[in-house]
């Protein structure tokens, strides 16, 4: 294709040539055609530029300019990109009216002179397209050339940015997050504001157009894999539309960026699921030697502390099939993994046998015995920067040695289910938080709801309170857990059930206050009174109350 400005070149035609549209002449044409008659525009395609006599316009002046001003109309509907009119043969002059709808339309109105033939035109204007359209399929048969031999050589895709940039000759930038590109030919280059945030944010990544502007200024061929945005190509300061052969050397850069891109995720993703195994194996319960543990971290440049609280998330909502859960879980995983890369001791993060998020967050066992708030808002920031859809996390306790994760872990899954099915939150943000967090700790009468095996659960839940109660009795002759059951008996009713054990009532509330101490929960509250019942009814050595 040329432009109007180019045809005017071509033929000789000097610049009092223009009529009209002299702003337009830039428009580009695929040939030239001409017509002389009145409906002769049906017959027209986009692209094509006209020559006229003029003849279908004798008549008088108020008809003549009205017909004129509907051709340029409908020219214009077309995506005609001007015409050439033979003033003097039919028409002396343009009306002052047809210049200024012209304009309007942005329709470059040409005179033709009177000693030109069609052929005149037609003929120098093909060959100069054929001859672009040569050179053009000579610089394509080039790029391939160049990066033909980039392949063949071994180039490698940090050279990317340097070959393309020789080939257009305009400032290139290459952006990626994962993996980590930020490559720029030449450097320094002055960024517009607010276009790396652009190039290097997930927030609606999904892609509908490869190809995009930035405020009319640069031009950004963006990076996808599985339809999401995961970079991009920037070409700085190119406000025009780019030559056929210029579009090959972007496309060409693209696509090897983009197959270096599917590489890194087919490694990365390989070595999730080694890591996704060895996570299994921490969280099984099985027996395993702590050199063996160490040895098989070591491999997948995992570094191991020695005491970690398990957390396991998942969407709110559940999803309609394993694999979507997969897909949707990965990408949360991948997100988290990138930001959490550099943390020390490292966070290991993987999935686990049900395709949920598991996360093992190492901890000091005389000071911090949960993840941090730090981490859970970072862990929040994250999930609402990329994802419109809530999580719900569930977290364990810390137990000893790595021998405590399987116990952790599962907590951690109870807890999951419980936040997902409508407990009543304590997320890092509130109410509208995208993460609803739910601390083991906190949980009641879910734990048991929840759980997989609720009478297995509930004989837990009757160790955890009961045991440490029953060392106390067996100890010092006391008689916490008579005391504990006949109090529940009662009601909660202090005298009453002094009066049945025969003590004081200070006595009941003293040994009560003990009960407390030693398993964290109120026999005085309604809610943990539950607890108790049940780990009561649970506990192998106690009658049902």
């Amino acid at each position: 294709m040329i432009t109007v400005r180019e045809l005017i070149s071509v033929v000789g035609w000097g610049p009092n040539a223009v009529l009209a549209g002299e702003s337009f002449l830039d428009k580009e044409l695929i040939a030239v055609t001409s017509f002389d008659s009145p409906d002769g525009y049906k017959w027209l395609h986009k692209g094509e530029f006209v020559l006229t006599t003029g003849y279908p316009f004798v008549t008088d002046r108020q008809t003549r300019e009205a017909r004129l001003l509907r051709l340029i109309d409908e020219l214009a509907e077309i995506g005609t990109p001007g015409f050439a009119i033979k003033l003097g043969r039919y028409i002396d002059e343009l009306p002052a009216r047809v210049i200024e709808r012209a304009n309007e339309r942005q329709m470059p109105i040409l005179s033709f002179p009177m000693d030109k033939a069609w052929s005149d035109i037609i003929i120098p204007v093909a060959h100069y397209i054929n001859a672009k359209q040569r050179e053009e399929l000579d610089r394509t048969h080039a790029i391939y050339e160049v990066f033909h031999r980039h392949l063949t050589r071994n180039g490698s895709v940090e050279n990317l940015a340097e070959l393309l940039h020789d080939i257009l000759q305009t400032p290139v930038s290459i952006y990626a997050r994962t993996p980590k590109w930020n490559w720029h030919v030449p450097a320094p280059i002055e960024h517009s504001p607010g276009l790396e945030e652009l190039l290097t944010s997930t927030r609606n990544a999904r892609m509908h157009s490869q190809l995009s502007r930035y405020r009319d200024q640069h031009l950004i061929r963006w990076l996808v894999h599985n339809n999401r945005r995961e970079g991009a190509v920037v070409l700085w300061n190119v406000t025009r539309e780019l030559f056929p052969w210029e579009n090959v050397a972007l496309e060409q850069t693209a696509a090897l960026l983009s197959l270096e891109i599917e590489r890194h995720y087919t490694v990365v993703s390989t070595y999730q699921r080694f890591r996704n195994d060895f996570l299994q194996l921490l969280v099984s319960g099985k027996e395993q030697s702590t050199d063996l543990l160490i040895r098989k971290a070591e491999e997948l440049d995992w570094e191991l502390a020695d005491r970690y609280v398990a957390a396991v998330m998942q969407a709110t909502a559940g999803s309609a099939s394993d694999m979507k859960a997969w897909s949707e879980h990965e990408a949360v995983l991948e997100t988290i993994r990138n930001h959490w890369e550099t943390h020390r001791p490292p966070i290991l993060c993987g999935l686990d046998r049900e395709h949920r998020i598991l996360l093992l967050f190492p901890v000091q066992a005389d000071t911090v015995v949960q993840p941090s708030e730090e981490l859970l808002a970072s862990l929040e920031m994250l999930i609402q920067k990329n994802r419109q859809r809530s999580m719900s996390i569930g977290i364990g306790r810390s137990y000893p040695g790595l021998g405590g994760i399987a116990q952790s872990y599962h907590e951690a899954v109870i807890s999951c289910r419980a936040a997902r099915e409508g407990a009543p939150p304590n997320s890092v943000a509130g109410a509208k938080s995208a993460l609803t967090i739910r601390q083991f700790s906190s949980l009641g009468i879910e734990r048991i709801l929840f759980a997989e095996s609720p009478d297995q659960e509930a004989r837990q839940l009757a160790d955890e309170c009961l045991s440490a109660l029953a060392e106390y009795d067996r100890e010092r002759k006391g008689q916490l857990i008579d005391t504990l059951r006949m109090f529940l008996a009662c009601d909660g009713n202090h005298a009453e059930a002094a009066k049945k054990l025969y003590v004081h009532k200070n006595t009941v509330k003293y040994r009560l206050q003990i009960i407390r101490d030693l398993t964290g929960l109120h026999p005085e509250k309604g809610h943990d009174q539950l607890l108790f019942r049940i780990a009561l009814t649970a506990y192998k050595d106690s009658p049902v109350v």
